[in-house]
Parts: structure tokens; C-alpha cells; sequence
């Protein structure tokens, strides 16, 4: 997990979440790629937010049910100076807290190596 050393700026904070969202972004790419999975990743710059999630690589997109996504992740990356200092840093500690054990499934997706399938998510449960 990801913790503050010392007295991080809001810009600093701000920062680390990005970083962070960028490393989702290239982990979904990845394992799209690597057919592992169907991974999204959506960023809403205009409001600072992170919207990720992976589902099965055979979902059938055109049947009328819902997909069920095996991870899913909304993270917000403003942090907000309005706020007092120890809310930021909860709230900061908290979405990388977030972030980090997102990053960890995509990163275990990847060392397995093997396709994510609706058979083996009905057999995991």
C-alpha cells in the first residue's frame, strides 16, 4: 500500500492518483491484449474520476443481462483544499489504498496467465 513518508501538497496527492491511474490504464490494456480478460478503464479528466472493471474474455455483449464484473473500481482523484488537512489525508490514503489492491488483481491476472472465463468465475464462486 501506498503511504505518505512525510507531509504531502495537495498537488503532490493529486499527483500520486494519477500516477496511479495510469498504471491501471496500462494494466487494462494489457490484459485486454493478452485476451486475460475484458478490462475498461475510463477517465473523467472534467470531474476527476477513475472508473475501472474486468469481466469474463467470453462476455456476450449483446445478450439483454447484466454483465457482472469480476473487479470493479471508482476512485476519485481530485483532492480537494477546501477540506481539512486530515480529511485529505484519509481521503488520500483511502482511494490509493483502493487503487493499490486494484493494481494487485490486474497484476495477479497477468502473472496467471490464464483467461478469465464466465465457466471459471461460476466455478470460483
Amino acid at each position: 500500500m501506498t503511504k505518505p513518508t512525510k507531509d504531502l501538497t495537495l498537488e503532490e496527492m493529486t499527483e500520486h492518483l494519477y500516477g496511479r491511474a495510469e498504471e491501471i490504464f496500462l494494466l487494462c490494456a494489457l490484459i485486454t491484449r493478452r485476451g486475460l480478460a475484458h478490462a475498461f478503464c475510463e477517465l473523467a479528466g472534467h470531474v476527476g474520476t477513475l472508473r475501472s472493471r474486468v469481466l469474463p474474455v467470453d462476455t456476450e455483449y449483446q445478450e439483454q443481462h447484466s454483465h457482472l464484473a469480476v473487479a470493479e473500481l471508482h476512485a476519485s482523484l481530485v483532492m480537494d483544499d477546501g477540506f481539512s488537512d486530515r480529511y485529505l489525508i484519509e481521503n488520500f490514503q483511502q482511494q490509493m489504498s483502493e487503487m493499490d489492491t486494484f493494481v494487485n488483481y490486474l497484476d495477479f491476472l497477468i502473472e496467471r496467465n490464464t483467461p478469465v472465463t464466465i465457466t471459471s468465475q461460476e466455478h470460483a464462486a
